[in-house]
């Protein structure tokens, strides 16, 4: 009985360390895994084994410490996947309004931009509208998703939603892959950030493309996350969210329809 109790014992302790680690997360990311525990609990002990440590409450002490710690945690922990052309009804709701607000050298901010697709696929679409003067800051948490997207090569697979006339258009053919030209690349700005820390610029924007990351959020963590896009879009700047996100009544943002679809415009208070 007396090794069962200390087998326990040991499993409380360990599974609060992991809870440490988690809400620990939750604070600098605001991306919350209370709901899918148990895949976290497999992700930190595959990181554990792999850098050599044991016991977890020496991992935390690394996390907490250790930028390199932290930075493999998020890598490992934050899925950065995204697609050219994702929901591109959103696209022509931009260019609607572009037109519509007579707005000469749109500003845009797309955050998470994961691997560089939805940024690149906003600027394809501008330069199809015969929009050439432009800037998108591409803000994605993840160092090696921006990589990638600085990089702006693609295998085949990964242009599969984009139309035959517009990858020969926008990307030279290299060996096993292609590579975004130069002309679209120069009107990008990638950068590596975190929404919620100091490090996220303050520039002020026309449209914010912040797509399929409200759902990975907890309810103050989106609060705060409207909050900062509220302070870093222009009067009247419009806020696209997926259409699997969920935003609840906001007052800071009026939900408008364009094109049968849902968006969300700033209030000037």
């Amino acid at each position: 009985m007396k090794k069962v109790r200390v087998c326990n014992e040991s499993l409380i302790t360990n599974l609060i360390c992991y809870k440490k680690i988690e809400e620990y997360f939750r604070y600098k990311t605001g991306i919350t895994f209370q709901k899918k525990f148990t895949l976290f609990y497999f992700k930190i002990n595959e990181i554990m084994r792999r850098i050599q440590i044991n016991d977890c409450y020496d991992f935390f002490a690394e996390i907490e410490k250790n930028d390199e710690i932290f930075l493999l945690l998020l890598q490992e922990l934050v899925v950065s996947q995204s697609y050219f052309f994702r929901e591109k009804t959103h696209f022509e709701i931009l260019n609607y309004l572009i037109q519509k607000n007579y707005i000469f050298y749109p500003k845009i901010l797309s955050v998470p931009c994961a691997c560089g697709e939805e940024p690149y696929s906003i600027a394809i679409n501008l330069f199809e509208c015969c929009c050439h003067d432009f800037h998108i800051d591409a803000i994605d948490i993840n160092p090696k998703a921006i990589q990638k997207a600085k990089a702006g090569f693609y295998v085949d697979r990964e242009l599969k939603y984009i139309p035959t006339h517009l990858k020969d258009r926008y990307f030279l053919e290299q060996e096993e892959g292609y590579k975004v030209i130069d002309s679209i690349k120069s009107n990008i700005r990638f950068l590596q950030a975190n929404l919620f820390e100091k490090n996220f610029p303050e520039n002020k924007y026309d449209f914010v493309f912040c797509r399929n990351l409200f759902i990975y959020l907890e309810d103050s963590k989106k609060e705060k996350a409207l909050d900062i896009f509220y302070q870093i879009l222009k009067p009247n700047g419009y806020l696209f969210l997926s259409f699997s996100d969920y935003l609840k009544n906001n007052g800071s943002f009026a939900k408008i329809i364009v094109n049968n679809k849902i968006i969300y415009q700033k209030v000037d208070m």
